[in-house]
Parts: structure tokens; sequence; C-alpha cells
């Protein structure tokens, strides 16, 4: 029972973050754009920070769950189906990547737009979007592998 309410939170989890990249990425930053750029801005502002509490809550409820499950369903890493490990892999990649995007460049960008430096902040968000895009396509590799990996391996 444990091991299924763990399986049901990972996939909540994983869905919340991958499809909130998703939608932050390729929907509304279209939106986004067509607003003046201090508008633009501040709205980034305001969504990155509501984002990331939800993308912190996933990330350390993800880190807990799947370090769980391993122990507890598989008895260790040496029991451990091959695409879990593969799923643990890059899952850890992107929760180092979402490290380095909200510790660095996230309050580079907060540091840039508190100062008034429009440009360095408009830096601050594309370098933001394209290491979005990189997080978005390792949270779909997961997707591939959860599915396709008792299947493929």
């Amino acid at each position: 029972m444990l091991n299924a309410f763990a399986i049901i939170f990972h996939l909540i989890a994983i869905n919340i973050w991958v499809g909130g990249m998703f939608f932050i990425i390729m929907v509304l930053g279209k939106v986004v754009s067509s607003l003046e750029v201090p508008e633009q801005l501040a709205f980034w502002k305001t969504i990155l920070k509501r984002f990331f509490i939800w993308v912190w809550i996933a990330a350390i409820g993800l880190l807990a769950s799947g370090i769980g499950m391993i122990f507890y369903r598989f008895g260790g890493l040496a029991n451990t189906p091959t695409y879990i490990l593969m799923m643990a892999c890059l899952g850890l990649s992107m929760v180092i990547l979402f490290a380095i995007i909200y510790f660095v460049f996230y309050q580079k960008f907060l540091r840039d737009l508190k100062t008034g430096n429009v440009a360095a902040s408009r830096h601050q968000l594309r370098v933001i979007r394209r290491l979005g895009i990189v997080n978005m396509v390792l949270g779909f590799c997961i997707v591939v592998v959860i599915g396709g990996g008792p299947y493929l391996l």
C-alpha cells in the first residue's frame, strides 16, 4: 500500500513539474512576449516565484519518494531494475539543473530586476528559458523510460 501511494505521488509530482514547464515555455512565453518589457519582467517575476515553489515541493517529494521506493520496494540499488536507475539518474539531473536555474540565474534575474538593469534581467530570463527547455526534455525522457523501460530494457 505504501508503494502505491509513493508511485501515485511520484507521477503527480512529475506531471506538475514537467507539465508546468511545458505550459510556461510553449504557451505562456508566447503570450507574455506581446506585453511591454516592464510588464513582461514583472509578470515573469510573479510567475516564476509561484512556479518555483511548486517545483521545490515536487523535486523534494520526488527525491524522497524515489529513494524510498528504491529501498522499500527493491531492497536497495543492487536489486533495482535498470530502467528505474535510468529514471533516477535523469531525475537527479533535473533536480541539479533546477537548483542551478534557481540559485544562479533566477537570483541574478531578481537582483538585476531590483537594480533596474532591464537588459541583464532579460538575458537571465533567456538563460532560464533555455535551461528550462533542457529540463523539460529530461522530463520527457523520464516519461519515455517510465513507460517503455519495462518493455525495452
